[in-house]
C-alpha cells in the first residue's frame, strides 16, 4: 500500500461521514504498562486480573499476529445542549450526554464496514481486517492516539484541537501495510487543571493520573455499590461529562454533523421518578436504540433511586 492509497482511504473515510481517520503501525505498546502498573500498585483497578492481563490491552500481536496496521477513526457526537433553570429543578438526575443517541456502537461498526468494503474495491484485493468500537481487547484511547487523533488530556480523554474530546474512537486491525504512519500529536493542555479542580469525585487526582475506582461514569456501572460510592455519585444517573464540559476546547469545539448524535435537554435531565416508573418493558420501548440500554434497566433504576436518596439528602442539609 502506497501513499496515494492512504489518501484514497482518507477520502472514502470522508464520503462515509467519519470525521477522523489515522494510521499507526499495528505494533504493541508496551510504552504504556507502565501507567497500569501504577494504577495496580495503588489500587486503583478492581477485578482485573494483575499486569499480565492487563498487558494484554497493549499486544496488537496477541488480537491479530498478521496485522500491520492499525486504522483509528473517530465521530464527533458534540452537540451543546443549553440548560434551562426548569432544567435543574430538585427531583432531576443526570444523565451523560452520549447515552440517549441512538447506540454508536452500531453507527461506528456500519461506518467502519463501509470503509473497508470501499477499500476493498478499490484495491480490488480482500485485506484481513477486525473491526472493534469499545468490544475488543485493545484500548480505543491508545490506537487513536498512536494514530495521531488527538493527544491525551489531563482527563486521559483523547482531545483533538478542533473537535475537542466529544468522540466516539473505533478502530480497525488490518494486514494491509503503509509506509507513511501517522505520529502522535503533541500534548497542548499547557497549564490548564479545569478537568481536575471540577472532578467531583477526586478520581482525577493530578495531571494525568486517573483512580477509576472513583470516577463517577465508572460507579453509575458497577453492580454493587458501597455507601460511599453511592454518595459519590451525586445526582448522576448514569455516566459524568464534566471533566469534559469544562475542557477549554471542548468549549469551542466544532459542531457534530451527524444528527443521530443530537440529545435533547429533557433526556439529559431527567425526573428520578420518571425512570422509576418506567418499568423494564417501558424501559426497552423508550431507550432500545440507544447505548444507555446496553447497562439494562435494573442498575439505571437502582440509579435513579440514589440519585433521590442523595437529592432528598442535600436538601435537608440546606434547611
Amino acid at each position: 500500500m502506497d501513499i496515494d492509497l492512504k489518501t484514497i482511504i482518507k477520502e472514502q473515510a470522508q464520503a462515509v461521514q467519519i470525521d477522523l481517520i489515522g494510521f499507526a503501525e499495528a505494533k504493541d505498546a508496551t510504552e504504556f504498562l507502565p501507567m497500569y502498573q501504577e494504577r495496580i500498585k495503588n489500587n486503583h483497578l478492581a477485578d482485573v486480573g494483575g499486569v499480565g492481563e492487563l498487558a494484554k490491552r497493549l499486544r496488537v500481536s496477541d488480537v491479530m499476529p498478521e496485522a500491520k496496521t492499525i486504522i483509528a477513526v473517530g465521530l464527533s457526537y458534540h452537540h451543546p445542549v443549553a440548560v434551562r433553570d426548569q432544567d435543574l429543578q430538585s427531583d432531576k438526575g443526570i444523565i451523560s450526554v452520549h447515552v440517549f443517541q441512538r447506540d454508536y456502537h452500531k453507527i461506528m461498526q456500519q461506518k467502519m464496514q463501509e470503509l473497508v468494503a470501499k477499500t476493498d474495491q478499490i484495491t480490488q484485493q480482500k485485506y484481513k481486517y477486525q473491526i472493534y468500537c469499545d468490544t475488543g481487547v485493545l484500548d480505543d484511547r491508545i490506537c487513536a492516539y498512536r494514530a495521531g487523533l488527538g493527544f491525551f488530556g489531563k482527563n486521559n480523554f483523547i482531545i483533538h484541537p478542533e473537535w475537542g474530546s466529544y468522540l466516539f474512537l473505533g478502530h480497525i486491525l488490518t494486514d494491509l501495510s503503509i509506509e507513511a504512519y501517522d505520529v502522535p500529536m503533541a500534548n497542548r493542555c499547557g497549564e490548564c487543571t479545569s478537568c481536575i479542580e471540577h472532578c467531583e469525585s477526586g478520581a482525577l487526582y493530578g495531571e494525568y493520573k486517573l483512580n477509576p475506582k472513583r470516577c463517577i461514569s465508572n460507579l453509575t456501572q458497577k453492580k454493587v455499590l458501597r455507601e460511599e460510592e453511592k454518595k459519590r455519585i451525586g445526582r448522576h444517573i448514569y455516566g459524568c461529562d464534566v471533566c469534559q464540559q469544562v475542557c477549554p476546547f471542548n468549549q469551542r469545539a466544532k459542531v457534530s454533523r451527524h444528527a443521530c448524535f443530537e440529545p435533547k435537554v429533557q433526556d439529559v435531565y431527567v425526573s428520578c421518578d420518571e425512570i422509576i416508573g418506567l418499568g423494564e418493558a417501558g424501559f426497552d420501548g423508550k431507550y432500545k436504540d440507544t447505548a444507555l440500554y446496553w447497562r439494562g434497566y435494573d442498575v439505571i433504576k437502582r440509579n435513579a433511586k440514589i440519585v433521590k436518596e442523595n437529592i432528598y439528602s442535600e436538601e435537608k442539609d440546606h434547611e
